[in-house]
């Protein structure tokens, strides 16, 4: 477990916007002898709050080292009897029983960026009962265009006169990528306007295009877009991340450089299109202003090699690489009779050459453990 890990959980539990809205709709929804499943559950405190409301069980459920302060967390509170702990990705385990509710936190910046799409999509069909329940149910987005010089700096340091003209090419990448920001009020130049919707308790399409129009509140240059939401966690229990809102949580926005920023004048019109594939984590938006109209996406912020587009090729005939050999081989040795150290000494003896040096299989060997094994 990182330091990173620990202070991002510290400020989801100290949050009181949040804490607050997710305790009102776990109080809407849940009922006492219920079954909840928590999608990363990171430090417990969603599952716990369930229990507390009166639920029977919690199945916690996360890819990460997190799981283990969830473990600590429900034994401290007096839980612990009462939560089956799942380490790994939700898409690729099954909880023992169905459950009435599936809860998560996965609304990203934009809402739709940090996998909720797909993961409830996929607890809704495998691990709900029949009129089971997930939280939150909808997601709403809203866009602004954004006067500020501080956010662009990420991009326009990459056209700096003090830089090498060589590497000036490479703001093209920084000009196509989707950053966290924190925004103040005052920075938000044209809109909001509310972008479209994603219905969270029914399927919903794998390709989205959404186009708003914002009118401009003052004179400004508009250095991008920004994107936030407003999540319908039950029944008439919101939470939000817009830099407008009086109440919102403690969470960045999504901020959409413009490769060339906008003299843009009180009144004028300014239209956005955004389109996103949210189960590919693909995001392009297009902007029409002052005579001009820019595009831009993540795809074109990725640094792709001939290798990344020869294996995205349906038709490509892979083969394993020199690591993915030697996972095979370490696996293979994996059987439920030999121990850890048997199989380690087994590689090394019949496979010395499997990767550059001792040490490096060994820890190979480690790493392959921990993935991809349990113990018996």
């Amino acid at each position: 477990m990182s330091r990173s890990h620990l202070d991002e959980h510290y400020s989801y539990i100290t949050d009181p916007v949040r804490v607050g809205a997710y305790g009102r709709a776990v109080s809407a929804v849940i009922r006492p002898g219920m079954t909840v499943v928590d999608l990363g559950c990171g430090s417990g405190v969603l599952g716990l709050t369930c229990l507390r409301a009166g639920a029977a069980r919690v199945i916690a459920i996360d890819d990460s080292s997190m799981i283990e302060a969830a473990r600590m967390v429900y034994e401290a509170a007096g839980f612990g009897g009462r939560v089956e702990f799942i380490r790994g990705m939700s898409t690729a385990v099954t909880p023992p029983v169905p459950a009435d509710v599936v809860i998560c936190d996965q609304a990203g910046y934009f809402g739709f960026d940090a996998g909720i799409v797909q993961y409830l999509e996929d607890a809704r069909r495998r691990f709900l009962k029949p009129g089971g329940v997930v939280i939150p149910g909808r997601i709403e987005l809203e866009l602004a265009g954004i006067e500020s010089g501080r956010c662009y700096a990420e991009v326009s340091r990459w056209r700096a006169e003090s830089l090498a003209p060589e590497f000036r090419a490479l703001g093209r990448f920084a000009e196509n990528v989707k950053c966290p920001v924190t925004l103040e009020r005052a920075e938000a130049a044209a809109g909001p306007a509310r972008l479209g919707s994603i219905g969270l308790r029914e399927d919903s399409p794998d390709y989205h295009c959404w186009r708003a129009e914002l009118k401009c509140e003052r004179d400004a240059t508009l250095h991008g877009l920004a994107g936030w939401f407003r999540c319908e966690l039950a029944e008439g229990v919101w939470m939000t991340n817009s830099p407008l809102a009086e109440e919102r949580i403690q969470r960045p926005q999504a901020f959409l450089p413009l490769a060339e920023p906008v003299h843009a004048k009180a009144g004028d019109s300014i239209g956005c299109t955004i389109m996103a594939r949210p189960k590919e984590d693909f995001l392009a938006w297009v902007v029409e202003a002052g005579g001009r109209r820019q595009s831009q996406s993540t795809l074109n912020g990725m640094l792709l090699g001939e290798r990344d587009l020869r294996i995205g090729n349906p038709g490509a005939v892979p083969r394993l690489t020199r690591e993915g050999e030697a996972r095979r081989v370490v696996l293979e040795y994996c059987d439920g009779v030999r121990s850890l150290s048997e199989i380690e000494a087994i590689v090394m003896e019949r496979r010395p050459g499997l990767l550059p040096s001792r040490q490096a299989l060994a820890q190979f060997v480690f790493q392959v453990f921990t993935r991809d094994a349990e113990l018996s």
